[in-house]
């Protein structure tokens, strides 16, 4: 689709034409969301644009959207097309908040609370879209801990996009939003937005594939991990914790810089059961694929995702050891009971009632295993999303537990998670309906630069080896789709492992 061309003609004069209608009755502080029909979008993905000249965020569920699908191997869905996906691109920023601290999503939810009601949508060509806000946050609440300033994403933030394309089951949609002071020039910005996106041949914004992508050296970094690692066995035999995880970080180099779309379909074809996104920002781009949802709702219905416990089909670390456990082996399954129990926990006080503990579930994720159950509720009057994002996050399945007392070791020692890996990612409509993701198996890109993140839980009768080699195998799904992704022209400073 030539999003230069989005707004030209009968476009252009039906938006101009709705917001003469709705911008006098807007309150003078409110937001106004337009949302047109663009029709039939087939297999449409919103990835035949330039991810990295503006303000980004990109989402994908191959398999299907909300909270409804069932994740569990979603292959056979995608491959009967696009009839189930559900696939966005937002670009620029009608409104934003951000926050950081201890109250950090006290301070979002409080945000969204003085939002939703001045918050005005036109849907004159009924499409059923309800405009979506963008949610993203760190791992820590501590700005100063862990992702440096220099990795330009802020500590938590709510995001309402200016124009947010959808794709949802075939059926596209585009909404434009602006704040209604600002509604004078809008379409004008609106459109230079959708320009500065589009790149200069709309119809191949691929390019050749890259020729080199190489592997830094991290001998050090991994002795430094499988230390940390022993110290951590240490804390849990003293039985001050039961868990920790620990995160680690390898960085690729190419020839040229890497080619963000091209990425992002590699991760949503080889991927499609996982939330596949990517949020772009000051000349970065945090993306990834993960399996794990933290917490959605919909209409009073909570659910959230008790994710632990790992199994691999081969031996992948570096030095080709740490054969991998049985999923089904003691220390996966007592990992991710302590989840499902921290989870269930957690939802209890904002619920009035919970369903009953259902067993575990096999998560199957090409090479690699998981061990999942679905916790679901009924959510009490008053309760929104970011109140239970605040009481969820960090679950054990990313911190550790008792989740204060882990929290502190991982500062302590070190503990460096750049840009939002394992934070969160995710989307809250103007009803207050949303999900949010687990931010994993991810990276940061920059120019010809990778910096790819994962962690494995310590719990007692770990293997420190074993684990490296896990946090490998997580590795490589970002590591496998970086090897197919196309560059762009030739970078001015590479560098080789």
């Amino acid at each position: 689709m030539n999003l230069a061309g989005l707004l030209d003609g009968p476009r252009s004069a039906l938006l101009r034409r709705r917001l003469r209608a709705r911008l006098p009755r807007a309150a003078a502080r409110g937001l106004l969301s337009v949302t047109l029909d663009l029709g039939a979008g087939g297999e449409q993905r919103w990835l035949d644009v330039d991810l990295a000249r503006a303000q980004i965020n990109w989402w994908g569920r191959p398999a299907g959207a909300g909270p409804d699908v069932a994740a569990s191997d979603g292959r056979e869905a995608a491959q009967r097309g696009g009839a189930r996906g559900d696939y966005r691109l937002a670009v620029g920023s009608a409104m934003s908040f951000t926050t950081t601290g201890a109250a950090r999503f006290a301070a979002l939810q409080a945000a969204f609370s003085g939002l939703a009601p001045v918050w005005e949508h036109d849907d004159w060509q009924q499409t059923g879209f309800v405009p979506l806000a963008h949610i993203g946050f760190a791992f820590d609440d501590d700005a100063g801990n862990g992702a440096s300033a220099a990795d330009d994403l802020p500590n938590a933030r709510l995001l309402v996009p200016a124009i947010l394309l959808a794709n949802r089951a075939g059926r596209c949609s585009a909404t434009f939003s602006c704040a209604v002071g600002e509604g004078e020039g809008a379409i004008e910005r609106w459109r230079d937005a959708l320009r500065a996106v589009q790149p200069p041949d709309w119809t191949a914004a691929a390019a050749p594939p890259a020729s080199v992508v190489r592997r830094r050296s991290e001998v050090l970094a991994e002795r430094a991990f499988l230390a940390r690692a022993r110290a951590a066995l240490a804390e849990i035999a003293g039985g001050r914790l039961a868990k920790l995880v620990l995160a680690r970080s390898v960085r690729f180099d190419g020839d040229r810089p890497i080619a963000l779309a091209p990425l992002l379909a590699a991760l949503a074809d080889r991927h499609p059961e996982c939330a596949i996104f990517g949020v772009g920002e000051r000349g970065q781009f945090f993306l990834g694929a993960t399996p794990e949802r933290l917490v959605a709702l919909r209409r009073g219905a909570v659910e959230a995702d008790a994710l632990a416990g790992t199994a691999w089909l081969a031996a992948v670390s570096a030095a080709g050891e740490g054969r991998s456990l049985a999923l089904q082996d003691d220390k996966n399954t007592r990992e991710q009971q302590l989840v499902v129990d921290a989870v269930r926990t957690a939802l209890a006080p904002l619920c009035v009632a919970l369903a009953a503990p259902t067993p575990a579930e096999v998560l199957q994720l090409r090479e690699l295993q998981h061990l999942r159950t679905r916790v679901r509720g009924r959510l009490r009057p008053g309760v929104g999303l970011f109140d239970l994002v605040a009481r969820l996050h960090p679950t054990p399945a990313v911190g550790g537990t008792p989740a204060g007392a882990a929290r502190q070791w991982l500062r302590s020692h070190g503990d460096r998670r750049g840009a939002w890996y394992s934070g969160g990612v995710g989307w809250i409509d103007r009803d207050g309906d949303g999900e949010v993701v687990v931010a994993l198996r991810c990276a940061r890109i920059k120019g010809c630069g990778a910096e790819l993140f994962a962690g494995a839980g310590i719990v007692a009768g770990s293997d420190p080896a074993q684990e490296l080699a896990e946090t490998e195998a997580k590795l490589a799904v970002i590591a496998e789709a970086l090897r197919q992704a196309l560059p762009a022209v030739p970078c001015p400073e590479s560098r080789s492992a």
